[in-house]
């Protein structure tokens, strides 16, 4: 038997089609609103917001701050003597990158080509012991090819995942019914919030699989039209209480109890539990990121920034007192963020002292990663691990 593959819309009740609705306005508005500057720094934040929250889910330990300092400081990135779970992190966040800069054709977002690379993307260039996985109870191990499909049965928790050969069926059903061509209107987010939990259910590989289908979840609704979930996170909402996250999957994991609870093999009532707590994750994160981005906040919380490390009176994550940043440092930030690139000769002249000094400044600045500078190119903003904490409270 097949499962039911969303929740039509005229299944669906009134006040989840109304959040539904809400969302893909909060989304849009969110895509619109953000400052043309901060669109590649903060797709490059949620990169790291994403594959600290998906690995956290996982168990993994890695610190914030570990992170944005490997992901800017030269000698962090020494990956041989990285922890297992830094490189497991800068591995998902650097499979992130690799499908921005060769990116999923929407229709084929969820085939199994697409399935089994997202796969391979979270695992290439990890050394070949964190391959190694345990397939029994009595601890046989096999080593995992990245981005093949498994040939033994599953068993997580209370779930028993489908044989190997049912996991292919179900694949071949996952591919026809998901494809975005076919889905119109709401159908498509709602779409989104059960595949999720078809793809962690069909469980197609030996291990990975909770990152492999959160990562399949950015991909669709990003296939989808969510232009805002590159600035916005599923992730860092599931890893708000992990416990729940799995008991709502478990709930859609129930077998149909009677007629009266849909015609496929899963639990329509368990899939309607899923899809409200998906909807109000997602819109709970748009309103968090559209929140945070609303101009007059995020300028206060600049001038703030700026005004406290030109007193020398912030400290980093160990506690150490940052050196103190010149106020004129402020100036050179919103001029960046309101009218984006500028050529280095002119922010000097805007400065409005001697060359040498406002040179010192955008290297000072540049140094701790909060702005680009790169040959004769225009100057460009950027986030740095000392100041996303304060720009984005409560993010990590």
């Amino acid at each position: 038997m097949s499962f039911t593959p969303y929740i039509s819309q005229d299944k669906a009740s009134e006040e989840l089609l109304d959040q539904v609705v809400q969302l893909m306005r909060l989304d849009a508005e969110l895509h619109a609103k953000i400052p043309r500057a901060l669109r590649g720094p903060m797709s490059n934040l949620v990169r790291m917001v994403n594959s600290y929250y998906s690995n956290k889910i996982e168990g993994n330990t890695t610190a914030p701050a570990d992170i944005l300092r490997a992901e800017q400081v030269a000698e962090a990135l020494q990956e041989d003597k990285a922890s297992e779970d830094l490189l497991e992190v800068r591995r998902h966040i650097e499979a992130q990158r690799r499908l921005t800069s060769d990116p999923i054709n929407a229709i084929d977002v969820c085939t199994r080509d697409t399935i089994s690379r997202l796969h391979r993307e979270l695992y290439a260039g990890v050394p070949q012991w964190m391959l190694n996985t345990q397939i029994n109870e009595q601890g046989d191990v096999i080593r995992m090819v990245p981005g093949v499909f498994r040939e033994y049965g599953v068993k997580v928790g209370y779930h028993i995942a489908p044989t190997a050969g049912q996991m292919h069926a179900h694949l071949g059903q996952f591919e026809r019914v998901y494809r975005l061509d076919r889905i119109h209107g709401l159908s498509g987010f709602l779409a989104a919030a059960a595949s999720h939990h078809r793809l962690v259910w069909i469980h197609p590989f030996m291990d990975g699989n909770g990152r492999t289908c959160r990562l399949f979840t950015d991909q669709y609704l990003k296939a989808a039209g969510f232009g805002g979930s590159e600035v916005w996170s599923m992730n860092r909402g599931f890893a708000q209480n992990t416990a729940g996250y799995y008991e709502m999957l478990n709930a859609a994991d129930h077998p149909r109890k009677g007629d009266q609870d849909g015609r496929g093999i899963l639990s329509d009532s368990g899939l309607m539990r899923w899809t409200r707590y998906f909807t109000e994750t997602a819109l709970d994160q748009v309103q968090y990121f559209s929140t945070q981005l609303d101009q007059g906040g995020l300028e206060e919380r600049i001038d703030v920034y700026f005004e406290m490390r030109s007193r020398g009176a912030l400290s980093d994550a160990k506690g150490n007192a940052l050196p103190a940043l010149r106020i004129e440092a402020r100036d050179v930030y919103k001029t960046l963020l309101h009218m984006g690139d500028q050529p280095r000769a002119e922010l000097q002249a805007s400065l409005g002292v001697g060359t040498r000094a406002p040179r010192g400044l955008l290297n000072q600045m540049a140094k701790e990663g909060l702005i680009t500078l790169d040959g004769r190119k225009p100057i460009s903003l950027n986030l740095s691990r000392y100041s996303i904490a304060f720009l984005f409270p409560d993010l990590w």
